[in-house]
């Protein structure tokens, strides 16, 4: 299995990184979120947009589902393929939406099939609510022998059940002032260390986050030592 962090960054694409998408590669691939730039970040990434078949997003802002029109535009016309796509209630009507003022001389049900996320898939999916300004799906996927959660956006949870002894824990952490994160949605990078140290997880993963100088990470280690701070189109090859 590898997870390949395509985009790592906040919504000002802080350190010059991309917005959310992350990309697990394993029996099935999986993508959760689509920024923007998604489809040029899997071709740097050495994938075409077809590799994937699953997309779960987990909230319907623009840096975490803003590529839809794009995957869409090249499974219609340049890679043909399908995608399954799972997320919030009112993703299709959004999605048809969105594709038709992108691009309106294709339609998205001929390339994405919308799924409940009660879908029974090939790989163990299990979900619970975020919180943000929009409804967010946190999403646990069991595949290949490893369990991964990954946040989307939110303000700080309980995760001491949802995520206990996973393998990684991929958390956002936009905001450095606590009273910010909570008034915006988001979790800061202690909080989401508290949390990842709460579960027990193996590895606690930070992505969607601002610059972060050594001290930052070196209070967050302190807090939980086996804490990762990917950049855009890392690969952490789980073994």
């Amino acid at each position: 299995m590898r997870l390949v962090f395509l985009g790592t960054g906040d919504a000002f694409n802080s350190d010059s990184r991309g917005n959310m998408s992350i990309l697990v590669d394993s029996k099935y691939k999986i993508l959760f979120d689509c920024g923007p730039q998604v489809v040029y970040l899997l071709r740097r990434s050495g994938y075409s947009v077809n590799d994937a078949k699953y997309l779960f997003v987990s909230h319907l802002h623009g840096d975490h589902y803003g590529g839809i029109p794009f995957i869409g535009l090249n499974l219609s016309f340049k890679e043909k393929g399908r995608m399954s796509v799972g997320g919030p209630e009112k993703l299709e009507e959004y999605t048809k939406t969105v594709c038709g003022k992108f691009y309106p001389n294709f339609k998205p049900e001929d390339v994405f099939e919308f799924n409940n996320l009660s879908t029974d898939y090939p790989f163990k999916l299990d979900t619970m609510e975020g919180k943000h300004a929009v409804p967010d799906y946190v999403y646990k996927v069991e595949i290949s022998g490893k369990k991964i959660v990954y946040t989307g956006d939110t303000a700080r949870l309980d995760l001491s059940k949802f995520a206990k002894g996973v393998d990684y824990l991929i958390h956002e952490a936009a905001e450095l002032d606590e009273e910010r994160a909570e008034k915006y949605g988001h979790t800061t990078p202690f909080g989401a260390a508290e949390a990842a140290k709460e579960a027990g997880v193996k590895n606690l993963v930070l992505v969607h986050r601002p610059c972060f100088d050594k001290k930052i990470v070196e209070k967050v280690r302190k807090i939980f030592p086996r804490t990762l701070f990917p950049y855009d189109l890392d690969v952490i090859e789980v073994s």
